[in-house]
């Protein structure tokens, strides 16, 4: 079997009360799956703080810039930058990683069609076992 190309996770978790743009920071990668319990650093949400801060230049950011920066291992500063690739958010450009779109909101909308496009394909596959395991649908 194919490993998955991409993978998307959603959590519905609370939004912040108040604005601060490092704690949506925070709160956008635990609902995209990125901030796991293990992550006591926040590490991904640093990663991902910093690939969206350059974007705003229009710029990528490359891993070693990124290392230094948070003073990361190689090792985690990928494991990160794959992940948040495999989920759409962000893609590589050469050498450097950068936000998918020119911002936020619009990655959002993108990842949103890679959903739904993918959700239909699971759809079909599903109407194809429908029909060879004789289930109907409820009316």
């Amino acid at each position: 079997m194919k490993e998955a190309t991409q993978e998307i996770i959603l959590r519905d978790i609370k939004p912040n009360v108040k604005k601060n743009p490092k704690k949506d920071i925070e709160w956008f990668c635990k609902c995209l799956g990125f901030m796991e319990l293990r992550d006591k650093e926040k590490t991904a949400s640093a990663i991902f703080r910093e690939i969206v801060s350059v974007s705003k230049k229009d710029q990528g950011i490359t891993s070693a810039d990124i290392m230094k920066k948070l003073n990361i291992s190689r090792g985690i500063t990928v494991y990160y930058l794959n992940k948040l690739i495999k989920s759409g958010l962000v893609r590589k450009i050469g050498n450097t990683y950068e936000l998918r779109m020119n911002n936020l909101e619009d990655t959002i909308e993108e990842i949103k069609k890679d959903a739904i496009r993918i959700l239909e394909n699971i759809k079909e596959i599903a109407k194809d076992i429908d029909e060879s395991m004789g289930l109907m649908k409820r009316h």
